[in-house]
C-alpha cells in the first residue's frame, strides 16, 4: 500500500473509481480495471463494503453495518474495513471524493 493511499482512507471520503467496471453477480462484486484489464473479484465481506461506499456513510458507519450483517465485534469490523479499504485505494479501485462540491479525485 502506498502512502498516499493510507492517508487517503484516514482523511477523505472514498468512492467507487468512476472509470472502472463492475458488477454484482450472483452476491460477489466483480471489477475491471480498464486501465490493465484486471479483473477483481470482492469476497462476501468486501462485497457488502463496495456496495456502501456510494451511501453517503462514513467509514465508521460501514464498518458498523458490517459488524452488524457478519456478527463481528466493531473493533474487528472497522480494522477490516480500514484495511480493505487501503488496499482498493492503493489499486486505483477507489478515489478520494469531495462529498461538499460533488468531485471525484481520481
Amino acid at each position: 500500500m502506498s502512502f498516499d493511499a493510507a492517508r487517503t482512507v484516514k482523511s477523505e471520503a472514498l468512492l467507487p473509481n468512476p472509470l472502472l467496471a463492475w458488477r454484482e453477480i450472483d452476491g460477489a462484486i466483480v471489477i475491471i480495471s480498464p486501465e490493465d484489464s484486471v479483473v477483481h473479484e470482492l469476497n462476501p465481506t468486501a462485497s457488502f463494503i463496495w456496495k456502501q461506499l456510494n451511501s453517503n456513510h462514513s467509514t465508521g458507519e460501514i464498518a458498523q453495518q458490517l459488524a452488524d450483517e457478519f456478527e463481528v465485534s466493531r473493533e474487528t469490523a472497522l480494522a477490516d474495513t480500514k484495511e480493505l479499504l487501503e488496499s482498493l485505494a492503493g489499486m486505483r479501485l477507489l478515489c478520494a471524493a469531495d462529498r461538499r462540491k460533488g468531485s471525484v479525485h481520481v
